[in-house]
């Protein structure tokens, strides 16, 4: 039986594509020996408001060329002002009350770095959804962060004793299974397969791929791992 692997940089709140896999795999390492990216989602994503989906972000103090484990979350960042704001959003939902609850710990904790109220939040979410991987950090594994990339890769797989990875679509661009000495690639291509569920402002369309908040809000922690894991076992079922 293969040992499986996803590898993916911290982000903060997660979409449900990262919650499969937590699912899906063994154990995810958080990919923190990266640039952070401006602009990306390693300090926010998407929520769906009355105007539509709108960025929920955890303010940082930005230095050209950091790597995502040594990025400060700014004095400006108002914790009580984000959860206020997911309540008057959400406050329709059956479930916001229970969604907020797990949030609230990891974003009133006082972290100081944007990777350890990531890592919180994610092992909260992991916890509440029931999800059996573990989570580990790159930093932590015997990894050179200045390697190339493909061979960064190849040692997170070893380190972690992973003989099968859990690709996301955007690593077909560079990632050849080929270079990785027998490492298994599953591509979960899970944009493609997008699950549709009930949302807050439904006169509004359906807004994919935003953060697990959106779904938990709406389906609960537990209505949200039950979608997750009927489409993991529909998707698996296809491959064989």
């Amino acid at each position: 039986m293969s040992t499986r692997l996803y590898i993916e940089q911290p982000a903060f709140a997660p979409w449900l594509g990262f919650c499969e896999a937590l699912f899906a795999c063994d154990t995810v390492a958080l990919y923190d020996i990266v640039q952070f990216e401006d602009g990306g989602y390693q300090n926010r994503n998407r929520i769906k408001t009355p105007q539509g989906a709108q960025w929920l972000t955890v303010p940082v103090a930005k230095r050209h060329g950091q790597l995502i484990r040594d990025v400060r979350i700014a004095d400006a960042f108002d914790p009580q002002a984000m959860l206020r704001r997911l309540r008057e959003t959400y406050g329709r939902c059956r479930h916001v009350e229970e969604t907020l609850e797990v949030l609230a710990a990891a974003l009133t904790a006082g972290h100081q770095w944007l990777v350890d109220l990531n890592v919180c939040l994610v092992t909260d979410i992991t916890v509440a959804l029931g999800a059996p991987a573990r989570l580990l950090l790159t930093s932590q594994l015997p990894v050179d962060p200045a390697g190339d990339r493909i061979q960064r890769i190849a040692d997170i797989c070893r380190a972690t004793g992973a003989d099968e990875l859990w690709a996301g679509s955007g690593t077909r661009g560079y990632l050849h299974p080929a270079d990785l000495g027998g490492i298994t690639v599953t591509w979960n291509d899970y944009l493609e397969r997008h699950p549709r569920y009930e949302q807050a402002w439904p006169r509004q369309d359906f807004v994919p791929a935003l953060s697990v908040i959106d779904t938990a809000c709406t389906l609960g922690w537990a209505g949200t791992a039950a979608l997750l894991r009927a489409g993991l076992a529909t998707y698996l079922d296809a491959r064989q």
